[in-house]
């Protein structure tokens, strides 16, 4: 339906101009520029949530590299030995970080006391009824006239025959009844023997006392105490005898974990003439590593950096996150990994910078092999502080047995006066040998002084990098984390936007109603005047005639 100043028009009697044409371009000048303004704020809001969503993709894959790093056990050193044939010497897990460079001889190897029974025609034969006890410890002779044996704390164990137990079913029964002691059968060339080994060592050698035994078969084929030896010994046990640099040492095993932290030694034969054992640096695997983190940090700064840039040129754009406030506190964050202070490290505090890892111009970083290589000579315990966490006293008589929430990393001093304890120079308290810190960055440590003889100890306790980076990315992507913040407060405005359209169409409506009533008047006054017109012009032709 028409308006009423284009019905006018159409009379003849209005304006004749297209009024709802005007009225629409009047309109859309003020509606237009809004509506580009609220559409403009909107499609920036829209992609600032994309932007925000990849960058937090990209925060967890890089978190999780992290992570791959930090499981990776990335040990400083290796061991090695000049004679694999006479020892190994290899690195345990994450703690090989220790300088070793030892000359090392092996005067005897751990054996691992052996009895074996007489031939039997199979391994069906039975064995006769009653029962073994077998007990661990020491024969201190090898005369059978003269020997005595002295129990170790293994438990002894009581295993039962029937008359119809083969020699199999001996066997599995001493196997099933402890892990102290192993039987197997074999084959001699004339019959099957039953083999009965304890651990190695001195001290793990077996007793075998048969009882309830009223055929004597059991006294006859397996006794092997002080006064009957029906089995015959094949192996003595004997300990592991060595010397490193000249100090001589026993071990009853061959495999000697507890010599150097962070090493294990396999003593493989004996030797008439020294060996080196030593550790050199891993610098291939932390260069691997370093070189990891260097490529994941570039991928996610380089994505961030052309997300927050600006446009300096009209042939450039600007980033959906450009200007954002958030956007800038991510990039400082990345920027400050590289020289986060690391403390609670020998010698430290340390920062990835100096192992070689350079911030470029650009802000993305390379790796100088040369300065990791120099670094890490100096002071290789720089390579701990990158990539794992540390809490070691350099006392034995000391261990810290728990941390608290409050306990900040760094290295603390253990001094005594009188019968007190002090940390730092703050009096711990004693509960027996538990002292606790109750103040300062050592609040909440607690540790074990074993001995009331210690007078001084160093505690260090330290979070690595990639731990600390690991908690920094953690935070940005928690539940209520800034990046969840920011994309929800970001939604919220996106109805914000919907709530300006409606509004702006409303107004809109309003005007164009205002426009039409006011044109409405002129038209009619426009028709007013015609008609007063051709009225006047009426009258003047009647006076004419």
């Amino acid at each position: 339906m028409a308006s009423t100043p284009d019905i006018l028009t159409k009379l003849n009697v209005g304006s004749g101009m297209n009024n709802s044409e005007i009225i629409t371009s009047l309109v859309d000048a003020e509606r237009v520029p809004a509506l580009e303004r609220i559409e403009k704020n909107e499609n920036s809001t829209k992609n600032k949530i994309s932007a925000y969503g990849v960058l937090k993709s990209d925060i967890s894959a890089f978190r999780d590299i992290i992570r791959d790093i930090k499981s990776s056990n990335a040990a400083s050193h290796v061991g090695s030995s000049s004679n694999t044939t006479i020892a190994k010497f290899s690195t345990t897990g994450t703690t090989g970080s220790d300088n070793v460079d030892s000359s090392l001889v092996v005067s005897s190897l751990a054996t691992t006391h052996t009895l074996v029974t007489g031939a039997y025609n199979n391994s069906g034969s039975t064995v006769g009824e009653g029962s073994l006890t077998i007990d661990f410890g020491t024969w201190s002779t090898t005369s059978s006239a003269n020997d005595t044996f002295t129990a170790n704390s293994n438990s002894a164990i009581t295993v039962t025959t029937s008359a119809s137990t083969t020699l199999t079913q001996l066997r599995d029964s001493i196997n099933n009844a402890t892990d102290n002691a192993e039987a197997s059968i074999l084959y001699n060339g004339t019959g099957y023997v039953l083999v009965i080994k304890g651990e190695s060592g001195a001290s793990n050698e077996v007793r075998v006392t048969p009882s309830g035994d009223s055929s004597a078969t059991l006294t006859n084929n397996f006794s092997y105490t002080a006064s009957t030896k029906n089995l015959t010994q094949t192996v003595d046990g004997t300990d592991a005898s060595f010397t490193v640099d000249g100090i001589a040492m026993t071990r009853s095993t061959n495999t000697i974990s507890d010599l150097f932290n962070g090493y294990t030694l396999e003593l493989e034969a004996t030797s008439s003439s020294a060996i080196n054992i030593s550790s050199t640096q891993n610098l291939d695997n932390i260069s691997a590593l370093l070189s990891n983190f260097i490529d994941a940090y570039n991928a996610i700064y380089t994505n961030i950096t052309e997300m927050s840039g600006a446009a300096f040129s009209e042939d450039e754009s600007t980033g959906p996150l450009a200007g954002d406030s958030l956007a800038r506190s991510i990039q400082r964050e990345l920027r400050s990994y590289t020289t986060k202070s690391l403390s609670g490290y020998e010698g430290g505090p340390y920062s990835m910078s100096l192992l070689g890892v350079q911030t470029n111009r650009d802000g993305s970083l390379t790796l100088n092999t040369s300065v990791l290589k120099n670094s890490f000579a100096v002071a290789p315990k720089i390579v701990d502080a990158i990539f794992k966490n540390q809490l070691i006293s350099d006392n034995a008589e000391v261990e810290v047995t728990s941390i608290g929430t409050d306990t900040k990393p760094g290295s603390y001093a253990i001094t005594k006066t009188g019968s007190d304890y002090f940390i730092d120079g703050v009096q711990m308290t004693a509960n027996g040998t538990l002292y606790t810190s109750g103040s300062g960055d050592s609040n909440g440590m607690v540790m074990n002084i074993a001995s009331s003889d210690v007078s001084s100890a160093n505690i260090y306790y330290g979070k690595s990098l990639m731990t600390k980076i690991d908690a920094s990315l953690s935070n940005f992507l928690e539940f209520n984390g800034d990046i969840n913040n920011r994309i929800s407060n970001l939604t919220d405005k996106l109805s914000d936007f919907k709530d300006q359209k409606t509004n702006l169409d409303k107004r809109m409506a309003t005007l164009t109603d205002r426009y039409a009533l006011q044109f409405s008047s002129m038209e009619q006054s426009i028709a007013g005047l015609k008609e007063t017109g051709n009225y006047l012009d009426q009258m003047l032709k009647q006076d004419k005639d």
